[in-house]
């Protein structure tokens, strides 16, 4: 316990009062005489009065104020209050007390000598305004997918502050940590989220094709093709989906706690990084058909399904994924009898996604026969209309990874592997398995009750850069410029325009009318370099090259409107600026409607796109079938011509060699040689009368006469073209001979 001495004089009436006495905190409480008598209480111990005058430390009082509150109220209240001031229904008396806002407080608000909205501390870097436009910014790139940084907001900043030139406290104009955290207390509407990735096939997915996909589909299950289609789509019990998903065998690592300033920390895992598959089905009723397990092998030493229950499947394949051929036996031997069992009426729909290994003419036969209606959803739209997508495989890979980690703190030594797989796994779907995750998921994806208006439409906001360029309307707006000039200045630059006159006078900026000081004034140099940059933002990078290059070559293009309009405005950025540097620093407006823009889609999708005809979504149709029979008796005809041509080929091969070694062949020159027909040199072409070089397969003899001849200079048409068994079947004499 701490006891303050006496030091020999009073406190201050203040402090007496500010310290307080009694209650469960250490104080004084003041009595009576000259400078009075203090009792010193710390809790529930009261100690006998001092003998002389009491004084409150410095030390006290600094941590009595510590603890004291900025207001006790929020800006919400304070509004609120001032309203009621306002319009009559409260005095400010009964208004502070009421509200306990101080009465000074109402009255410097009311009377206008302080702002209604007002902070402690400095005044942030950028104003309210230019920080409200920076935060819609921020959120327009996350739905289209470009999600910003903690580093890329302060390089974003330091952009426009290079090209503002205001003054601030940040070393080369780049924002610090302390920046980002002050900035994000003051929109707690902003934080920090983990990106999921998103693929550029998914990126041009378009709302447009969803709901072209849903009339489609509509209209399938109400042809003749289909029984009962329109009664089919109102009974829940008879819609499934299935899809399949990888399961780690290593988990994942997680957060622990562990020593503070320890360098190393691990955690027991599993070094194998396989993973096994598994195929899951359910129905918009909440029905799940037990999952199938795909595992890396085509034998087993061991039960693949031991510690789960008999109605889990097996499957097998090379590599642990799903192909055509385990597809097919899921459906035929394991969908198609459990919908029998619990008496579902038939034909059902299977909905599923258009992989290659779900698609085969077997299956396709099959499901027609047996009354399944495959129907393909369309590409790329899985985490849109997948219902085990949407709802199921994520509360399965979240309760995966918990089973992981419990498992391996209750067998401490052994890990998950493909002997415990299934063990493991079974009472993750236990939990999970449950109608409500089915019936959220059909529908969250519009699928039942049907409505091509009920999927998450936000998903699909990257797509909004894809297909047409955008550009933002970023001005920030400014208290000197008047209604007229804010609403021209908030105007974006269409992406795409008929007319290239049109286009650089809507992209011109429009000076402040009523500037505050030079400082925001834009001469004509720096007027020019904004409305290029803005310009440029709106063409492509093949354009915007194409235009330096023939700007750099002095083109003259009197077609092209568009180049004219640039060049005028390339031209006025090459002339020198004023000389007065507060004449040519960029204005806040101006900055950010540099900086702040949006990406711009390229004109075509990058990569090879690929050709071909549009097939149809109804995989167990009768269009879709003669397609598959179609496409196998083409490839069937297509190995058999391969057949033959390698079987010729082989054929022609083996009488090549043969032929070779019938072959006349040249001997080795020996000069001292002559032959029997006087002065004929057998290793010299007759014709050009140059040496043998080597090459037999160019040289051809004469069959009356030891002469050889280059093909070439022989009399014999085509000669070049004919084969080895031509040339040997044909009885050829040269010139001398006949």
């Amino acid at each position: 316990m701490t006891v303050y001495r006496c030091s020999g004089r009073a406190p201050p009436q203040t402090a007496l009062r500010e310290w307080g006495g009694g209650g469960g905190g250490g104080g004084i409480s003041k009595k009576s005489g000259v400078g009075g008598t203090c009792v010193h209480m710390f809790g529930s111990a009261l100690l006998n009065p001092c003998n002389g005058f009491c004084f409150v430390t410095a030390k006290m009082l600094r941590a009595k104020a510590a603890t004291k509150k900025y207001r006790r109220y929020s800006q919400s209240t304070l509004e609120e209050c001032i309203r009621k001031v306002q319009s009559g229904d409260l005095s400010v008396k009964k208004a502070s007390q009421e509200y306990a806002i101080p009465k000074t407080t109402l009255l410097d608000k009311l009377s206008g000598r302080r702002p209604v909205s007002s902070t402690q501390g400095p005044s942030p870097i950028l104003t309210v305004d230019e920080e409200e436009k920076l935060v819609e910014w921020i959120f327009h790139m996350n739905r289209i997918g470009y999600g910003q940084t903690r580093r890329g907001l302060c390089f974003t900043v330091k952009k426009i502050l290079d090209d503002d030139g205001r003054d601030n406290p940040f070393k080369d104009n780049l924002p610090g940590p302390h920046w980002v955290r002050a900035f994000l207390r003051r929109h707690p509407n902003v934080s920090e989220r983990m990106g999921e990735a998103l693929g550029v096939e998914r990126a041009y997915l378009t709302a447009a094709k969803l709901e072209k996909w849903f009339d489609e589909f509509v209209g399938f299950m109400n042809s003749t093709e289909v029984e009962d289609g329109e009664v089919l789509l109102l009974d829940p019990t008879r819609i499934f989906n299935c899809d399949e998903s990888g399961f780690p065998l290593a988990g994942k690592t997680e957060k622990v706690l562990a020593p503070t300033g320890v360098k190393y920390v691990y955690q027991y895992s599993n070094s194998d990084r396989r993973q096994i598959t598994v195929m899951a089905c359910m129905s918009a009723a909440g029905l799940f058909i037990e999952p199938m397990l795909i595992f890396p092998n085509s034998r087993f030493r061991y039960n693949p399904l031991e510690g789960a229950p008999d109605s889990f499947c097996i499957g097998r394949s090379s590599n642990g994924w799903m192909n055509t051929e385990v597809f097919f036996e899921w459906v035929a031997n394991h969908f198609l009898p459990t919908v029998r069992k619990e008496k579902v009426k038939l034909p059902v729909l299977l909905l599923l996604d258009g992989h290659a290994a779900h698609i085969n003419l077997e299956t396709t036969k099959f499901c027609a026969e047996n009354h399944i209606i495959l129907y393909c959803l369309p590409a790329h739209s899985s985490h849109i209309l997948q219902p085990c997508d949407i709802s199921l495989f994520g509360s399965l890979k979240k309760a995966w990874w918990a089973e992981v980690t419990r498992w391996k703190t209750a067998n401490i030594g052994q890990v998950v592997n493909k002997m415990n797989f299934a063990a493991v796994f079974a009472p993750v779907w236990r939990r999970c398995a449950r109608a409500d995750i089915a019936v959220s998921g059909f529908e969250a994806a519009g699928l039942y009750p049907l409505n091509k208006d009920r999927f998450d439409r936000e998903k699909l906001g990257p797509s909004a850069i894809f297909g047409q360029a955008q550009t933002p309307s970023t001005s920030a707006p400014t208290s000197s410029a008047s209604p007229s000039a804010s609403t021209n200045t908030q105007q974006s630059p269409p992406s795409t325009s008929s007319s290239a006159t049109a286009l650089s006078s809507s992209i011109a900026p429009t000076p402040p009318t009523v500037p505050a000081s030079p400082a925001h004034q834009l001469s004509k140099h720096a007027e020019a370099s904004i409305a290029l940059r803005v310009l440029e933002a709106t063409l492509t990078e093949e354009k915007v090259w194409l235009f330096n290059h023939r700007y750099e070559e002095d083109y003259d293009v009197d077609t092209d409107a568009l180049y004219n309009s640039w060049r005028k405005i390339k031209d006025q950025t090459r002339e020198a600026p004023a000389a007065h540097p507060a004449e040519t620093a960029t204005p806040p407006a101006d900055a950010f409607e540099a900086h702040l823009r949006f990406p711009r889609a390229p004109d075509r999708p990058l990569g090879r796109k690929r050709k071909g005809e549009e097939l149809p979504h109804a995989l167990s149709g009768e269009v879709y079938r003669k397609y598959m029979e179609k496409k196998r008796k083409d490839k069937e005809d297509e190995e058999t011509r391969k057949r033959v041509n390698r079987e010729k080929r082989e054929a022609a091969k083996k009488k090549k060699e043969e032929a070779k070694k019938k072959k006349k062949k040249p001997t080795t020159p020996d000069p001292s040689s002559e032959s029997d027909d006087g002065d004929i040199n057998e290793n010299t072409c007759a014709g050009c009368q140059r040496e043998y070089d080597g090459e037999e397969e160019d040289w051809l003899g004469c069959e009356a006469c030891p002469r050889w001849y280059h093909r070439r200079c022989t009399d014999i048409m085509n000669v070049t073209e004919m084969s080895d068994s031509e040339l040997r079947d044909l009885d050829w004499q040269c010139a001398n001979c006949m």
